[in-house]
């Protein structure tokens, strides 16, 4: 049974805003965005119209390929600025830009997208897993997650920044010990094989199907990427809904499942980060 991400962030959203207006709380979000991307302009558009609905204030500062001082700059004055509750740099950035330097930069109490590596919260990828594994749980009866997910083998299929490795670290937070596979990973399709519950997070088309999934398993597509069909840019992800449809007891497609999550957890972390008074 598909489980849509769109409807499980819709609650969660309705609770954001109820919180914000009665703690009348002014969460507010910088956006920075360097790069050329088309899928990254998509995620910032969804992003801000998103957080307009609820309440939390996003500013979006966009710079060019030979502004990387003026970026610096930017973030250094945000972190500063006693209103701004959280920072994010969308990754990815320009080729000629590192990433990881302007991510860095952003001091620990605003970095809402949970990356660096002592951050106060979990990545916005990982806690929408997170969040449709809980979806997943109490379709299947439990009140926890944990309880859910006691006694099954979880299997992780990709390690990136955004996404793989900050899920891998949410669930060994959690007192899991999932398995990770990986472009090296020996038999990469018998261990997605035994997996119970199976998230991947790589971006390559269809690496979810018939072939290497169990009967029963709870699956959950985290990955995207494009493609040119017939001249136009598409969209796909990691799982082929056709085939993981028959074979799953219950699953999240990429397209249209972690993206409003993410989106929705992010928020979260911002939500947070107003309550914890951090500026």
């Amino acid at each position: 049974m598909k489980v849509s991400g769109k409807d499980v962030a819709e609650a969660i959203l309705k609770k954001l805003e109820i919180e914000i207006k009665n703690k009348k709380l002014h969460p507010r979000l910088a956006i920075i965005l360097a790069g050329n991307n088309p899928l990254s302009r998509i995620y910032v558009k969804n992003k801000i119209k998103t957080a307009k609905t609820i309440g939390v204030e996003t500013t979006l500062y966009e710079f060019s390929e030979d502004e990387t001082e003026k970026c610096k700059k930017t973030i250094e004055r945000l972190n500063k600025d006693p209103i701004v509750n959280g920072i994010i740099v969308q990754y990815p950035v320009y080729d000629s830009w590192n990433f990881d330097e302007f991510e860095n930069s952003i001091i620990l109490q605003k970095d809402v997208d949970g990356f660096l590596e002592n951050s106060p919260y979990h990545g916005a990828t990982a806690l929408a897993v997170w969040e449709m594994l809980t979806a997943f749980a109490y379709i299947e009866g439990f009140k926890q997650t944990e309880d859910f997910l006691k006694g099954k083998k979880i299997v992780v299929v990709g390690r990136g920044k955004t996404a793989g490795r900050p899920t891998i670290k949410l669930l060994e937070s959690k007192g899991f010990n999932p398995e990770i596979v990986v472009r090296d990973t020996l038999n990469p399709e018998t261990v997605i094989k035994g997996g119970d519950v199976v998230i991947s997070a790589t971006g390559v088309k269809n690496i979810l199907n018939k072939t290497n999934l169990k009967k029963g398993a709870y699956v959950v597509g985290v990955g995207v990427g494009k493609e040119i069909v017939a001249g136009k840019e598409k969209i796909y992800g990691d799982i082929k809904e056709e085939d993981v449809s028959k074979i799953a007891k219950l699953y999240c497609p990429t397209i249209g499942g972690i993206g409003p999550l993410t989106i929705v957890s992010l928020l979260k972390n911002v939500v947070e980060s107003v309550k914890g008074g951090i500026s």
